[in-house]
Formats: C-alpha cells, structure tokens, sequence
C-alpha cells in the first residue's frame, strides 16, 4: 500500500532529480556555445588550446601569451576585464582586441572556458 508521504517524498526525489538533469544540461550546453565563441573570437590568435599558437597570432608582434602562464594567479575578474576591454585595458597589448559586445554570461562562460584550457 502506497502512503500518501511514501508518495510525496517519491514525488520529491523526482522533481529533484529533473532539476539536476535539467541544471548539468543546461551546463553542458552553456559549456559548448562558450566553446564555439572562443573558436570563431579567440581561437584564431590565441589557438585552439590557448598556447598563443594561433594562424594570424603568430604574425602578431607581440605574440599572443600561453594562457597557462599569462594567467597564472590572475582571478576571473581580470579575465573578464581584459576579455571586456582588451589588453590595454590591464597594460597588455593593445593589439588584444575588446570584445565590450558581449553579454555578462558570455563574459562568464569564455572565462571558465579560458580558465579550463589552463587546466584551472
């Protein structure tokens, strides 16, 4: 015999995991279209792993910085800065293009992004 709080925690344990299936989701897609930006914004100077190995970064003066080194000890506010502002934003390069178009949340998810090539 099925009790009526046998059913409500049943009921419970589903709705909660629907929310953690429906949350990793909606991660897992966030994460993709944060790595479609780096490719078609990033990717062509900084390179595919963010080792500043990119086609038209290797004709950059001054190159562009391994992210592994460049952003060791920096936090996710200055990523974002010099994602914002560019590299004269924080000293750096002024050939490091702004990106000030971009919505918070991709702000936020190129920097995970970033960070995560870094192996951070």
């Amino acid at each position: 015999m099925v009790t009526t709080t046998g059913l409500v925690r049943t009921t419970a344990r589903l709705a909660g995991a629907a929310l953690l299936l429906t949350s990793f989701l909606a991660g897992a897609a966030r994460a993709e279209e944060a790595k479609d930006l780096y490719q078609k914004r990033c990717a062509t100077c900084h390179g595919e792993q963010g080792k500043g190995d990119g086609p038209v970064g290797q004709k950059l003066q001054p190159r562009p910085a391994d992210f592994a080194t460049a952003l060791d000890g920096k936090d996710d506010a200055y990523i974002a800065k010099v994602i914002r502002g560019g590299g004269a934003s924080v000293g750096k390069a002024k050939v490091m293009p702004a990106f000030g178009t971009l919505k918070d949340a991709e702000v936020e998810d190129l920097v995970r992004y970033v960070k995560g090539l870094t192996g951070r």
